[in-house]
């Protein structure tokens, strides 16, 4: 469990850098279209959504894969000890050790990643935004193509990712967080001290992915972790 956590923290920084490195690029390239406070809380808000879409994704899976595993090897040890019963009297019926649980295939989180991010590019061309010069764009014509990202996005998300709140109550209400708390799952801010329960103003109800279906790839396409083909058009 402690390797799991491990992990997902780690994957949660790496996703987090990685998208503040992009958002500084796009920034320094396009610095003359944000030159309102709006267009830059626009901007952050566009990273902080794709870095928590990445991040619930890679969760997801690798919380998926974590738990077949433990069932192969509950089921190898179950298997192990029923035929030592069988052949050797119950007294003396050596209990198999259960064998080690297999590494976590992160190049099946990252295919599965990657995959997420094309559909995302096919539904709403998030890519294609996120790497578009803003600069020579008035601010209606980016408000057009924001509308446009945002509807494609939303019905990328509600097909393959079943997003459920963290906290349901609204926005802006006082709730308590009480003993025993999921660090992952929520983020407190503002005078923190002593031990819990706390009571604070909620101010991100937080997001969880409870599950997500991607369409089955084949080798090829995991291997080539491709977001979106180059098209060509043959004259």
């Amino acid at each position: 469990m402690q390797a799991e956590k491990t992990f997902a923290w780690q994957s949660f920084l790496a996703i987090v850098v990685v998208v503040a490195v992009l958002l500084g690029v796009v920034y320094f390239l396009a610095a003359s279209a944000f030159q309102t406070t709006l267009q830059l809380a626009f901007l952050a808000a566009a990273g902080l959504i794709a870095a928590l879409i990445l991040w619930a994704i890679v969760r997801s899976l690798s919380n998926g894969l974590v738990s077949a595993a433990l069932a192969e090897a509950a089921a190898k040890a179950a298997s192990t000890v029923q035929t030592a019963s069988v052949s050797q009297p119950v007294a003396t019926a050596a209990v198999a050790t259960p064998p080690a649980l297999p590494a976590i295939d992160t190049r099946s989180i990252e295919a599965g990643a990657v995959q997420m991010l094309a559909i995302l590019q096919r539904e709403g061309r998030l890519v294609d935004f996120l790497q578009e010069d803003l600069a020579p764009f008035d601010d209606a014509q980016i408000g057009a193509a924001v509308r446009s990202v945002h509807a494609g996005c939303k019905q990328a998300l509600d097909e393959h990712v079943q997003l459920e709140a963290i906290y349901t109550q609204p926005e802006g209400s006082t709730v308590t967080v009480e003993p025993g708390f999921d660090a992952y799952a929520v983020r407190l801010s503002g005078n923190v001290s002593g031990e819990p329960p706390f009571t604070g103003r909620l101010q991100h109800s937080g997001w969880r992915a409870s599950g997500v279906e991607l369409p089955t790839q084949v080798d090829a396409q995991r291997d080539e972790m491709i977001v979106a083909a180059a098209e060509v058009e043959v004259a």
